[in-house]
């Protein structure tokens, strides 16, 4: 089985979003949700995954770390930027 970098969604309160994507990127999307399924055993909607990629991705950018270091002094959350 594939190993995937997203973990098992946790439970979730969401706020909605909505933002246009290319053709290529939804089937990219929909091709990870299809090995999320078979890794888990649960699926999830494309919409449930990709706020959790994006957190990942965003808490993994080491300038974008950098950059919030003085927020994080002053006890900034992710949420709070």
């Amino acid at each position: 089985m594939a190993a995937l970098k997203l973990g098992k969604l946790p439970d979730r309160e969401m706020t909605k979003i909505t933002f246009t994507l290319s053709a290529e990127l939804k089937a990219l999307l929909d091709q990870y949700a299809y090995l999320y399924e078979k890794e888990y055993g649960r699926k999830e909607a494309i919409n449930d995954l990709v706020p959790h990629m994006l957190e990942t991705f965003i808490k993994n950018d080491r300038g974008f770390r950098r950059s919030r270091k003085p927020a994080e002094r002053n006890n900034t959350k992710i949420s709070d930027v």
